[in-house]
C-alpha cells in the first residue's frame, strides 16, 4: 500500500495497522486501497469497518445511494435511516400514508390526493436518491 504525502504521519500510521490487520483477515486489498484513493486514510482507519458492515447487510446501489444523502461518517446508520425503494417520492408517500393508517380503506375513483406535494411536505424529514427513501432523523 502507498501512503499520500498529504497524509499526516498518524492517518497513515493507523490506516497501514488496520490495512494490515485486515488483509490477515481476509480482506480484499485492492477494494481497501480503492477506498482509500477514495475516501482518504483517516476515513479509511474511522470508517472501513461499518462500511464493510453496511455492504454485508445492504447491496452496493443502495450503500452508494446513502452516501449521496449523508456522509461516510454516517455509515453507522444505513439501516435505521434506510425505509425502502420506491419508484418516487410521491409513490413513498403514498405508501406511508397508507401504512401508518391515514387512509384505511379504499377511496373512490374520483377523490384525487396530490402524492407529489404530499411527498414535499414529507421532504423535510425523508430523503430520495435513486429511488431509495431515508429517514433525515435516524
Amino acid at each position: 500500500m502507498t501512503l499520500s504525502e498529504t497524509t499526516s504521519f498518524n492517518d497513515q500510521e493507523h490506516a497501514q495497522e488496520l490495512f494490515d490487520s485486515l488483509i490477515e483477515d481476509g480482506h480484499d486489498s485492492d477494494e481497501m486501497k480503492e477506498f482509500i484513493e477514495e475516501h482518504g486514510h483517516k476515513d479509511f482507519y474511522l470508517y472501513y469497518e461499518d462500511y464493510c458492515q453496511a455492504l454485508a447487510e445492504f447491496d452496493q446501489q443502495t450503500v452508494d445511494s446513502f452516501l449521496e444523502v449523508f456522509d461516510l461518517m454516517d455509515i453507522e446508520h444505513l439501516g435505521d435511516a434506510y425505509m425502502g425503494y420506491h419508484e418516487s417520492g410521491a409513490a413513498f408517500a403514498e405508501s406511508f400514508v397508507s401504512d401508518v393508517g391515514y387512509i384505511q380503506h379504499d377511496l373512490p375513483y374520483w377523490i384525487a390526493i396530490d402524492w407529489e406535494e404530499t411527498w414535499d411536505n414529507l421532504s423535510y424529514d425523508y430523503s430520495e436518491s435513486n429511488g431509495y427513501i431515508w429517514n433525515n432523523h435516524w
